[in-house]
């Protein structure tokens, strides 16, 4: 109650206040005494001195800004040396009394930045600001900002581009390919080799071959715009696994070509989805504390947990205030089989946010189990096999123009198939037309609508006549072990069934999913290499071009001919200038030795500077470098006056 009454009693001063020193003293003591409650933790109390500082600061601002008006302040100079005014427009005595700089008020320029920016707020404006800054220190996650501006314009931005988002995926909708969402959520059906016990998956729902889950979302992530995020469930067992997949590389050569590479399933996921960078992952974990030693199956460890990824595309959507913020674990004890958490459908739509006017922005599910217990929020739109009925009979609220599921309405969406599993064999022992899920003693989480919803989506799909297996015999060999050799070959796709047909004689081995030749295998591509191809064309060998070499007898003639060495200056000269550059260079290191550099053209001076090293400027003269003095020393005498003609 005491601290209620000094914080209303602070607000009164405050506004009483009418001059910026009492404003001043008022922060100063605000600005103590939250230090002091930090120190003391004393939540409440640093909450109230702080927002007696921002209102402080804010009613500074209002003052600055009307003394300014009123012409009560001036530049934090002289009154003498305002070089912009004459001696009879400077202000008179009594002026400079009443005018004061920032600095003689105990003001900086950024606290009075600050605070004229803080009283440009609106007034409603201002008390969300305050609100939302009391909420964030009253969590206590992390260090929160004591820039009342700053959080306002992250606030501001935040709403924009979500705005934004929202904008576009409505305009989206009426383009003929469908709506575009901002943020996507998936539970892939993975199919796992776990036995065909009753806690099989197969046993409670139709999953998919991992590069069917692949190609499924290669598709469904053409449905989300640029800058977009998306969660994805993955187990554990799953998360770093090689699994093979094509796309694009580049080779020594520079050249890029689409190629099948191993990379771990989530990152080949993240590759599907056209996402740009991983962000982080969540964990649920199925205990709680009732039964903290309930897990699932296991071969290493006891399966307590599960993986929640989340991808971003472009710049994603914005960062979440610390109110929509959320653990990276959650606890809670599973239901159904492989169904997730209604928590994490809440926790997507809360990080997706809402826009300015207050509708949620949408969200894209795919593989969704909805049904009367579980509806989907508001704007979602799923994608699944048991997303159809379900969702038709508990009447979802999502978006009217929401793109619709391609297992309820598959004639729209004929290119993304349904999530399906079933084999073959299961599809032949139903009886009555229904499939084998129908025949599972543990239905759930069935009814007779899911049943009938996957018999019309998987019947089709996995009854048809299957095309005939390729026969690795029925192209040649040296094919064959050129598709097993290249990594980047078009054909790629056949090498699993090459590699284990010529395993048998010992030219292949597999490595990881990949097939690869061994030594033997590349001795017969060689080998079969070397009598099928035509032989290399032999290149005829020319003679070599040979410089005309000096003979001795020419060597000699032209020492004779060479002019007698002299000593000149005491150094003995043995050649005579051999070109006209050479000759300049002559003329013109004997003018800068003679005192004459000015009659040099600059050119020339920068010449034997910069490319000769033979001159050297000072800033008042020209001098001759030893190296200059070497070069005219080998010379045999200055040039004669014929040869200064010539050079002129």
């Amino acid at each position: 109650m005491t601290e209620l009454v000094r914080y209303e009693a602070a607000r009164r001063a405050l506004a009483e206040a009418v001059a910026v020193d009492e404003v001043a003293s008022i922060r100063s003591q605000a600005e103590a005494l939250r230090h002091a409650a930090r120190i003391a933790c004393d939540k409440q109390l640093e909450i109230q001195a702080a927002q007696i500082r921002f209102r402080a600061e804010r009613k500074m601002g209002e003052l600055l800004a009307a003394a300014s008006e009123a012409g009560q302040l001036r530049r934090g100079r002289r009154w003498d040396e305002d070089s912009n005014c004459s001696q009879s427009e400077q202000l008179e005595p009594e002026d400079r009394v009443t005018r004061v700089t920032l600095q003689e008020a105990g003001i900086d320029r950024k606290l009075s930045s600050r605070a004229q920016k803080m009283a440009a707020m609106d007034a409603a404006e201002f008390e969300q600001a305050l609100e939302k800054h009391a909420a964030e220190m009253r969590s206590g996650q992390g260090r929160v900002a004591m820039d009342l501006l700053k959080i306002d314009a992250e606030e501001k931005g935040r709403i924009h581009r979500r705005d934004l988002a929202a904008a576009l995926s409505s305009a989206s909708a009426i383009a003929p390919d469908g709506r575009l969402y901002p943020a996507g959520y998936g539970d892939p059906p993975w199919q796992r080799k776990a036995g065909i016990g009753n806690r099989a998956y197969e046993n409670h729902y139709p999953t998919m071959p991992w590069p069917e889950i692949l190609d499924y979302l290669k598709r469904a992530g053409e449905g989300l715009l640029p800058d977009a995020w998306f969660w994805m469930w993955i187990p554990r067992a799953h998360l770093l696994a090689k699994v093979p997949f094509k796309t694009e590389v580049m080779l020594a050569d520079g050249e890029c070509v689409l190629a099948t590479i191993d990379v771990p399933l989530a990152y080949a996921c993240q590759l599907a989805l056209g996402m740009d960078s991983y962000s982080t992952c969540y964990v649920w974990t199925k205990t709680d504390a009732e039964h903290p030693d309930v897990s699932g199956s296991g071969l290493l460890v006891w399966d307590q947990d599960e993986l929640l990824l989340q991808f971003k595309r472009g710049r994603g959507l914005p960062k979440p205030e610390s109110s929509e913020k959320f653990g990276s674990n959650h606890r809670e004890r599973p239901r159904e089989h492989s169904r997730k958490p209604d928590f994490y459908r809440h926790m997507i739509a809360t990080m997706v946010g809402k826009d300015s006017g207050g509708n949620p922005l949408p969200v894209l599910e795919l593989f969704a189990r909805v049904d009367a217990e579980h509806p989907l929020p508001e704007n979602w739109a799923a994608w699944g096999n048991q997303a159809g009925v379900s969702a038709l009979s508990a009447e979802i609220s999502t978006a009217p123009d929401a793109t619709p599921s391609p297992s309820s309405a598959r004639e729209t969406s004929p290119d993304l198939p349904a999530p399906s599993g079933e084999t073959e064999a299961a599809a032949a022992e139903a009886t009555d037309g229904a499939s084998a899920a129908a025949a599972v003693a543990d239905g759930a989480p069935y009814d007779a609508g899911d049943v009938i919803t996957i018999d019309q989506l998987a019947g089709s799909e996995w009854l048809a006549t299957e095309a005939a297996e390729f026969d690795p015999a029925s192209i040649g060999e040296r094919e064959a072990l050129k598709i097993l050799s290249d990594f980047c070959h078009r054909r790629r796709d056949i090498a699993p069934m090459l590699g284990s047909f010529y395993q048998a004689r010992g030219y292949t081995c597999q490595q990881g999913e990949q097939w690869a030749l061994r030594g033997q295998g590349w001795d017969r591509l060689c080998e079969l290499e070397a009598a099928e191809l035509p032989p290399v064309p032999k290149a005829d060998l020319t003679e070599p071009y040979r410089a005309p070499q000096m003979s001795l007898f020419d060597a000699a003639r032209q020492l004779a001919d060479a002019p007698a060495p002299e000593v000149v200056d005491g150094a003995l000269q043995t050649r005579l200038p051999v070109d006209a550059d050479e000759l300049a260079e002559q003329l013109a290191l004997l003018e800068i030795s003679a005192g004459r550099w000015d009659a040099v053209e600059p050119d020339m001076i920068r010449h034997l500077v910069g490319a000769r090293g033979f001159a050297h400027c000072t800033t008042e003269r020209v001098l001759v470098t030893d190296d200059g003095v070497a070069f005219l020393a080998q010379l045999a005498a200055p040039a004669s006056v014929q040869q200064q003609g010539e050079m002129r």
